[in-house]
């Protein structure tokens, strides 16, 4: 994670984006995880690359906060949007400008708990997205998790990957976080991969569906897709505090 400059930098090359000072725009929207401190340092780094960026921060959790995140008009103007969000309420106005972006094809970044961004009521019409951002903006939804931290490997055949760059995983390294599941949308390109272990083994059902939980378990983390706008991706079920540092 210390080398998540160089990752941004190399999608927003990726996605051929011709801008002399390339505007990051970060969009906090949780504090679980603390993104609301690791994604101002992450912004720093851009800065010192040469970046414009700007960091929407509310000075509240807005979590099912009926305030929503102010500033994301600043998303006409990115050149590429960084989600760390959880279970917004974000009011319809705000949420257009989050759709209008992802309907322009920009490159699109997001860390963790990204996956289930949104938690609008079953009744109304945004509910469609608690799910579709993980799926369809990211590359899946969230299901579940297991316990503990995650043993991090590279993905098969992603050493020379340029996204990866620098970054020397000739053995696992310990990420602090739990084990998400995921199941990657067709084309995306697994990067790194995850292994976690489970106290409780067995059947799981949430609100998510049900799942086979086994003692341990091997999930893709880390991977770059093309979303059903055309819009470059990078995401990575990774992201506690103390991977940052």
């Amino acid at each position: 994670m210390r080398n998540l400059g160089l990752f941004l930098a190399t999608l927003l090359a990726l996605g051929q984006v011709q801008a002399a000072k390339p505007h990051a725009l970060f969009v906090v929207g949780t504090h679980h995880y603390s993104p609301h401190e690791t994604m101002p340092a992450l912004a720093s780094q851009l800065d010192a690359l040469g970046w414009k960026t700007s960091v929407l921060n509310p000075g509240y959790n807005p979590e099912k906060n009926s305030k929503g995140i102010a500033g994301l008009e600043l998303l006409q103007e990115a050149d590429i949007a960084i989600f760390y969000t959880r279970f917004l309420t974000l009011p319809p106005d705000q949420f257009r400008l989050i759709q209008l972006y992802l309907e322009a094809g920009k490159p699109v970044v997001g860390f963790r708990t990204s996956t289930h961004a949104f938690d609008y009521p079953k009744d109304n019409s945004l509910a469609k997205w608690n799910n579709g951002f993980g799926s369809d903006a990211l590359g899946t939804q969230y299901f579940a998790h297991l316990q503990g931290d995650t043993s991090v490997t590279l993905a098969k055949g992603a050493g020379d990957h340029p996204i990866l760059t620098g970054i020397n995983l000739a053995e696992p390294i310990a990420a602090a976080g739990t084990l998400y599941l995921a199941d990657l949308a067709q084309g995306a390109q697994p990067l790194l991969r995850g292994t976690g272990k489970s106290k409780k083994p067995g059947k799981k059902t949430n609100r998510f569906g049900t799942f086979e939980i086994k003692p341990t378990m091997t999930q893709d983390v880390a991977w770059t897709w093309k979303n059903k706008w055309g819009g470059r991706v990078f995401c990575t079920t990774l992201g506690h505090k103390n991977s940052f540092e």
